[in-house]
């Protein structure tokens, strides 16, 4: 039998990976258990499913999920779905004990994407699906969802989502209930470092896996050379996560910034405390993107006290405005990823002005009275909308209690 299990894996990896997906949701999407008749109410205990042993985003919206229900006093209970949905990319974290039965009358919270709930309640199983009201926690990061995220549709009694912007992608093809819970964000305490060496620090940072496309840090470093060119007394740094996930990207990366030494590409691992503080350190936040379903790294800048400079286009233009920040204008071009993951040509993201965002980067560092009010309004407004204390509220308020 081991000999079997290893041959039909091997001829499956054979298998070209987009093949493999589709197989792989159809399969699930036949045999799944399906929520029971009607529309359940929602009610507590709230179960939470998830790759919790995960270090990317999907793993981190359900630990917030889970450490909010904690701070909160509501029951909870926790499925894991780490080490067959993501194999080794899992990574064991702190965990927080159960506090409930899973099994029961309740809601079960999925931070899962749309094509893979299917498998999510396949692995929870009949016994702790039934009486169960199920919601999807559901990241996405262009105006529309995906086709295939609507095999996960019929599964879910409402949905979830982190912005606006991400709520009216469901909307679009979900007929359900939609709420917006933005996801809370922690600085542990960083706060903008005061630093005496007469250099005007940027940084920008994206996760290479996250799209290398769609975080547009190109754009990032054309807007710099533009604003400063190889000025010492000026210095870019560019934070590179998961470098390894396409070669292409970093070639490219490096060959924007071939020839000048005050930009420096950085992608060694760093802790959360280190990835805050570089943050911290920095005069200026660039985040060029194409687009964002949530916006983590200006949402991070604001709480320090950093001023941003984005993109004024989906998530982030919720909370990065004239008031709290220099949102850059945009044209909307073709979804074109050759990445793949946001390869969508019908559909539109933008294409961030260049010009206007190196004539920002010059006006902050010619102005520090306009970058510390711009700073200081963001820091209120991030506080407010980005809290512990708010997105337990948007929990509580969600799950009827």
């Amino acid at each position: 039998m081991p000999f079997l299990k290893r041959f039909t894996h091997g001829l499956w990896l054979r298998l070209p990976q987009r093949k493999r997906r589709r197989w792989f949701i159809a399969l699930f999407a036949a045999i799944c258990p399906r929520p029971g008749n009607g529309n359940p109410p929602t009610r507590l205990p709230a179960v939470v499913g998830g790759v919790l042993g995960s270090t990317t985003g999907l793993g981190e919206s359900a630990r917030m999920n889970v450490e909010a229900l904690r701070v909160a006093g509501l029951p909870f209970a926790t499925v894991d779905f780490s080490s067959s949905l993501l194999g080794d990319q899992g990574r064991p974290q702190r965990r927080m004990a159960d506090t409930a039965d899973a099994d029961g009358p309740g809601s079960l919270i999925l931070h899962v994407s749309g094509p893979f709930i299917p498998y999510a309640l396949h692995r929870c199983g009949r016994r702790l699906l039934r009486d169960k009201r199920v919601i999807g926690f559901w990241h996405w990061e262009l105006p529309r969802l995906p086709a295939e995220w609507k095999v996960g549709m019929p599964y879910v009694h409402e949905v979830w989502v982190p912005s606006r912007f991400c709520a009216e992608a469901v909307r679009h093809d979900y007929s359900g209930p939609v709420a917006v819970v933005p996801h809370p964000v922690d600085v542990q305490g960083t706060a903008k470092a005061h630093r005496t060496d007469g250099v005007f620090s940027v940084v920008t940072m994206f996760n290479m896996a996250s799209g290398f496309e769609r975080k547009n840090p190109v754009a990032s470093i054309r807007a710099f050379r533009q604003a400063f060119g190889r000025d010492g007394t000026a210095r870019l740094t560019v934070k590179v996560l998961n470098p390894e996930a396409y070669p292409a990207g970093m070639a490219e990366l490096r060959g924007a910034i071939e020839g000048c030494g005050n930009i420096a590409v950085r992608t060694e691992p760093m802790t959360r405390g280190e990835v805050l503080a570089l943050i911290g350190g920095a005069d200026a936040v660039l985040s060029l993107h194409r687009s964002e379903g949530f916006g983590l790294l200006a949402a991070e800048a604001m709480l320090i006290g950093v001023p941003v400079v984005a993109t004024d286009w989906s998530a982030t233009a919720e909370f990065v405005t004239a008031e709290t920040g220099l949102p850059i204008p945009h044209r909307l071009i073709p979804a074109i990823d050759p990445q793949g993951s946001y390869h969508f040509p019908d559909q539109r993201w933008a294409d961030p002005d260049v010009d206007a965002a190196a004539e920002a980067l010059c006006r902050l560092r010619a102005d520090p009275a306009l970058a510390s009010a711009l700073a200081g309004r963001a820091k209120t407004k991030a506080a407010d909308m980005f809290s512990a204390a708010h997105y337990i509220e948007r929990i509580k308020a969600a799950l009827g209690c």
